[in-house]
């Protein structure tokens, strides 16, 4: 091995130039330095032995060396591989001694094991979410309607009394007064934020944006399509369609639905008409509708524009929001706010107002909605009785994400899958006389086949029980909802197309039958009664391995986990009501019900082949 690398090139003169006498110097001193080592390692070799009855001498332990790589370029290397501590190279420093962390230490070295313990990358809200407008979850604590007076016109307040609302609830309150503010900014030019509303089932979310709506389109002078609300399903739609008709009766303003409960026809009839001149001008000003069907309105009426819209309600709106793309670019997302975008900005971008019990906190589906310098109103839900709470700690987890109003009592009780229908029998039964009661399954083939037992095993108690799911037409599901809204039956076995948002007077008990698949779920049925400061109760029959899950679920939401009750001598109780019976009878009729539809099926081919 050369001791050397030596670049050699032409001078000018022809001569190489030679190797400096320091380096020469150098390498024997180092070479000195090597052999003396050689020398003292021989030394402590050979060295006399411990006399015995003598203690043993401790090792010193040595520090380690450093190689001479580290400090000599490669061009300088000697072909030993001995190495030289700063114990025999006075001229090295100590500090050069010491090992040093490598440069690469701060990156991940593919293929390696790190021994450092990772920290957990916490999630980093958006401020607006982070830092929200608490409203107190206590219904009672709302202003009178009067205070109001002045800031909504009096036709409205007097309507409002005529209808027996005294006192506002605090969401309304508080999202009347803001919308009235963002109304005098839009009408000095300035853009409307965008506001998200997360507040408990039941506490008049609707109402509250009912009627600033009203009152910022009253005295509108050209009839067009101002305010848009879309709702998931057909009963909510429905519900929130007269809610608007009952208080524009004041004013010339026009509503109208778009849920698929009418025919295509007529809803388009509804919605555009042509003047004498041959032009389509919009019949209403505001839009109850569900996605699809507003999809294809956009889609296929003539005439139907969205392009003057001044608010755009999304209620319940964790749910898919696949339609927005069909929304006008500047209402589904607003340009940055610069001096040029809005000077170009003839109309103002519509203001959106999202509203749910379950509100997203997802990044990725909150930027689906476009939204434009958001604020959040929500309740705190308190996780503790102590009354002095740290409300920054609360919401700094966002506890209104899941919310429940105060008024609702939570059940849980547990018990075999074979004798789940005669735990929930004993359930309602146990309540004289039997209360009105919504249950809840996870599918319309398991609300037709529940709801078809029910009526076997309650059939000497004279209790009418009726369903509805999305299996039916939408003709029947609106009757089997009047039915029991209007107390002709005591008990509807539903899916979850009742779930969400719908307002049924009088629900005082809700079973969840099959578990939900989360926690959303969960809270939208119980939702449905405890409503408007009125008591209720919401139980979930749980199997053994559901009770898991179900505490899972609840803690994860920052709720507490009701006690599991036990249901004693179900089998004792199922023999005194003949459930085998019942369930015999019920496999019998399902089979019936099929072999007529098989039937149906072959005479309308039938038919078909022969047209």
């Amino acid at each position: 091995m050369d001791l050397f690398v030596v670049n050699r090139y032409e001078g000018d003169d022809g001569e190489d130039p030679q190797v400096s006498e320091s380096a020469h110097d150098h390498l024997s001193e180092l070479l000195k330095k090597i052999e003396l080592r050689k020398r003292q390692k021989s030394e402590v070799s050979t060295a006399p032995a411990v006399t015995p009855g003598e203690p043993p001498k401790k090792k010193k332990k040595r520090k380690k060396s450093t190689p001479i790589t580290d400090e000599i370029p490669p061009q300088s290397l000697p072909s030993e591989s001995s190495a030289i501590t700063e114990k025999d190279t006075p001229g090295i420093s100590e500090e050069h001694t010491k090992e040093k962390p490598r440069e690469t230490d701060n990156f991940t070295i593919l293929g390696a094991t790190s021994k450092q313990k990772r920290q957990a990358v916490k999630r980093v809200l958006p401020n607006w979410l982070a830092h929200p407008e608490i409203i107190s979850a206590d219904l009672s604590t709302g202003p009178e309607v009067e205070e109001l007076r002045g800031k909504l016109d009096d036709r409205l307040i007097d309507l409002l009394k005529t209808k027996g609302v005294s006192r506002f609830f605090p969401v309304q309150s508080s999202l009347i007064n803001w919308m009235l503010k963002c109304s005098e900014d839009r009408k000095k030019g300035f853009w409307p934020r965008d506001t998200c509303v997360s507040a408990p089932t039941g506490s008049g979310k609707t109402l509250a944006y009912v009627l600033p709506v009203i009152q910022q389109l009253r005295n509108r002078f050209i009839q067009r399509i101002s305010c848009l609300v879309v709702v998931p399903v057909q009963e909510l739609a429905l519900q929130v369609y007269k809610v608007f008709e009952t208080y524009v009766s004041t004013t010339n303003l026009g509503v109208g639905l778009v849920s698929g409960a009418s025919s295509f026809e007529a809803e388009q009839q509804s919605l555009v008409e042509r003047t004498l001149k041959g032009d389509l001008v919009s019949r209403v000003d505001i839009i109850v509708a569900t996605p699809g069907r507003l999809v294809d309105h956009i889609e296929q009426t003539e005439g139907f524009s969205l392009k003057f819209l001044e608010f755009l309600v999304i209620d319940e709106a964790d749910r898919a929001t696949d339609w927005l793309r069909h929304i006008p670019m500047p209402h589904r997302c607003p340009p940055p706010l610069t001096i040029r975008n809005y000077l170009a900005c003839e109309i103002p971008p519509a203001q959106k107002l999202l509203f749910s019990a379950t509100l997203s906190q997802d990044p990725e589906k909150l930027s689906r909605l476009g939204l434009f310098q958001p604020i959040l109103f929500t309740s705190v839900v308190i996780t503790d009785r102590d009354d002095d709470v740290d409300l920054d700690k609360e919401t700094g987890e966002f506890v209104g994400k899941y919310t429940s109003p105060n008024e609702l009592m939570e059940r849980a009780v547990e018990c075999a899958p074979e004798y789940k229908p005669v735990a929930l029998v004993k359930l309602i039964t146990s309540r004289q006389p039997i209360e009105k009661t919504l249950v809840f399954t996870n599918s319309g083939e398991a609300s037709h086949r529940l709801a078809v037992l029910l009526r076997l095993m309650l059939l000497d108690k004279n209790v009418v029980v009726d369903e509805l799911s999305a299996k039916l037409l939408p003709r029947q599901r609106t009757q089997m909802l009047e039915r029991f809204t209007q107390d002709k039956s005591q008990i509807l076995v539903s899916s979850d197309a009742l779930a969400r948002g719908v307002d049924i007077a009088g629900v005082k008990l809700v079973v969840s039958y099959d578990l939900p698949k989360h926690i959303k779920g969960y809270i939208h049925r119980a939702g449905r009664t405890g409503r408007a400061g009125l008591p209720g109760t919401a139980i979930s029959i749980l199997t053994s391995n559901q009770v898991p899950v179900f505490s899972r679920m609840l803690r994860a939401a920052h709720k507490a986990l009701p006690p599991i009750e036990q249901i004693e001598s179900l089998e004792s109780v199922a023999e005194a009501m003949n459930y085998q019976v019942h369930v015999e009878k019920l496999k019998e009729f399902i089979e019936n019900e099929r072999t007529k539809e098989t039937q149906r099926i072959k005479a309308k081919r039938k038919r078909a082949h022969k047209n």
